[in-house]
């Protein structure tokens, strides 16, 4: 029986959640690990798709740790977030104790988050980074009252909260662009001083999503990847020290993709990145199984379980199977509220850059028939074999880049996930997780042949001229070539395939050029496969399809195909009309080929009788 449960979706704050008594996972237990066990680490890197619940986590770690400003030594925050709440969370128990007593609320914290980090142009993004300091620093505007801070450090935090509050939106201005920079880069250590200062506490540092600014950069119209990169490394010298602050105590940052130390956190070698098969932290992002029984049970959703694992699992974190959160409480939310909820791409459909198109419509331009080949075994449920690439850029995935790096970015986006029997590192297999990312690449497939695909409607626009005027030679090179890039030519076992696929391209395009076009209709004394039939010009092209197995008896078959055109008489509706040409074409296929033969102008032929 469903349950009325409150979820919160797509809230990222932790203390909400709690308070409002919406439905929450408990992963508060790896803040022993974070903080107090032997796995403990100074800098934490986490690497994890999006939309599994990085940010809600760098928030919940946030709350546990933060000081009270106003009055230190007072956890009652806490004591009401995390004990008292009647949700008998992991870190309420008696195991806890020390951690309770050494880190909740005993720090002060910077968090930032660098989502929404993006612009047209680099001052339009540098702006973005210079609204989230502002917001940042009005939170401890206090400082600037305080007694125990220098007279110079009250004065710097000024300026830097005045100008992101009152410069930044004219950063086309040289001048104040290049002092954004600087604020840019020394921020969090001007804060972090004051509040060391002012404290005596070491200062905890949380960056959420740091790499999405290097990954709109890329995908700008005008592309300022390297002026944003020195922004973030700035960023990561200043904060994250080899040879750290007295103040630093601990940096956790979050990210989608892991980008080589070397070009991200220079002289920050004391970080430890933490990707998805890294222990002990599989199972701090996303759903493990046990946490998916649990919440479909507490829904009265457990008749849905098993639609719930085919759509929503897959994801192998180490060794755990993981399945996405934001999938989960988007299905569980519109399951308890109406009937017979059939599941849908919720995660997918968050994406604001569509890794899957941008591939294959490379794919396409280049001719790369392996590459396509590859992705139609993802389709058919296959694992196929890469190198894992790591970055020392963010890829321009607008660019022809090779098919490991762009899978391994895939790995890191969610779309595919590693095979059951993969190793983790160096040659690894891969494949689609579920139900849900599937449909994705489903949809794009029907993308990519359609009239919304420019490559790929032009193709078909040109076929369609190069049959209607008798181009045989021409029209076979271009029907071979669409083969060896249509996703689906692995299916070649039947006939039909072939007719199919004529059809998708053919039906297409006749429409758009004002022309009829007709499929297994009878004329003469048979059934013709494909006619396109242009009664303005009286033209007429009539195609035969036949298929064979050997590459060799491709012409054999094409001949094969135009005696059956002569046989059955497929031009005698069309001469009967008084049609100036009628073009018959007998097409052989095999694998990802064909030969075309052509009888010319049929209409001379009977005219000569």
């Amino acid at each position: 029986m469903k349950k009325d449960v409150l979820f919160m979706t797509g809230n990222e704050d932790f203390s909400t959640i709690i308070e409002k008594k919406a439905y929450y996972v408990d992963k508060t237990s790896y803040l022993k690990d974070l903080f107090l066990s032997s796995s403990e680490v100074m800098n934490a890197l986490f690497i994890r798709p999006r939309r599994f619940g990085k940010t809600l986590n760098m928030n919940m770690i946030k709350e546990f740790c933060e000081l009270n400003y106003q009055t230190p030594g007072d956890k009652s925050a806490q004591q009401k977030l995390f004990i008292d709440n009647g949700r008998n969370l992991v870190v309420a128990g008696d195991d806890y104790k020390e951690l309770r007593e050494k880190v909740m609320g005993e720090f002060p914290v910077i968090s930032i988050s660098f989502r929404g980090v993006e612009g047209s142009s680099f001052d339009e993004a540098v702006s973005a980074i210079l609204l989230k300091i502002s917001r940042l620093y009005e939170k401890f505007i206090f400082l600037r009252e305080s007694k125990l801070q220098t007279k110079e450090k009250i004065e710097l935090f000024s300026d830097i909260y005045n100008f992101c509050t009152t410069k930044n939106k004219k950063l086309f201005k040289p001048e104040y662009l290049s002092e954004a920079k600087q604020i840019c880069g020394s921020f969090i250590t001007t804060l972090a001083e004051m509040l060391f200062k002012e404290y005596q506490r070491k200062i905890i540092v949380i960056i959420d999503e740091y790499d999405v600014p290097l990954q709109k950069a890329v995908i700008a119209k005008e592309p300022y990847y390297d002026e944003m990169l020195d922004i973030v490394r700035q960023i990561s010298v200043t904060t994250f020290k080899q040879d750290p602050d007295p103040w630093l105590y601990k940096g956790i940052v979050s990210g989608c993709l892991r980008i080589a130390h070397q070009s991200v956190f220079t002289d920050a070698n004391n970080f430890t990145t933490f990707g998805m098969n890294d222990e002990p932290y599989t199972g701090f992002f996303g759903f493990t199984k046990v946490e998916t029984k649990k919440l479909v049970e507490d829904c009265g959703l457990s008749d849905k379980e098993s639609e719930v694992k085919e759509w929503y699992d897959g994801y192998r974190f180490g060794n755990k199977h993981i399945f996405c959160p934001w999938s989960l409480i988007s299905y569980c939310y519109a399951a308890t509220r109406k009937d017979n909820c059939a599941p849908q791409p919720f995660w997918v459909n968050t994406s604001g850059n569509d890794l899957i198109t941008l591939f294959t419509d490379n794919s396409m331009e280049a001719h790369n028939a392996e590459n396509i080949d590859k992705l139609q075994k993802l389709l058919d449920g296959e694992s196929i074999e890469i190198s894992l690439k790591e970055f020392t850029t963010y890829p321009d995935i607008r660019k022809r880049v090779s098919f490991d790096v762009f899978m391994t970015m895939m790995l890191h986006t969610g779309y595919v996930t590693f095979a059951e029997d993969s190793e983790l590192t160096g040659k690894v297999t891969i494949r689609i997780p579920n139900r849900e990312v599937l449909s994705c690449f489903n949809d794009k497939r029907d993308y990519l042949y359609g009239e919304d695909n420019p490559y790929w409607y032009q193709q078909a626009l040109k076929l369609v001229d190069l049959l209607m005027n008798n181009s045989a030679d021409e029209a076979q090179m271009l029907i071979s070539t669409m083969l060896k890039e249509f996703l689906s030519i692995r299916n070649t076992s039947d006939e039909l395939y072939y007719h199919g696929f004529m059809t998708g391209i053919l039906g297409l395009a006749t429409a758009t050029r004002g022309l009829e076009y007709h499929e297994e209709i009878e004329t003469g004394t048979g059934f013709s496969d494909i006619i396109i039939d242009s009664f303005d010009t009286k033209t007429a092209c009539i195609l035969e399809l036949k298929r064979v197995e050997k590459l060799e008896d491709c012409y054999d078959a094409a001949q094969t195909a135009v005696r059956q055109i002569t046989k059955k008489d497929y031009a005698a509706k069309f001469i009967s009309k008084r049609y100036k040409k009628i073009f018959g074409l007998g097409i052989g296929f095999a694998k990802k080929s064909c030969e075309i033969v052509s009888l010319g102008n049929l209409v001379e032929g009977f005219n000569n009788q």
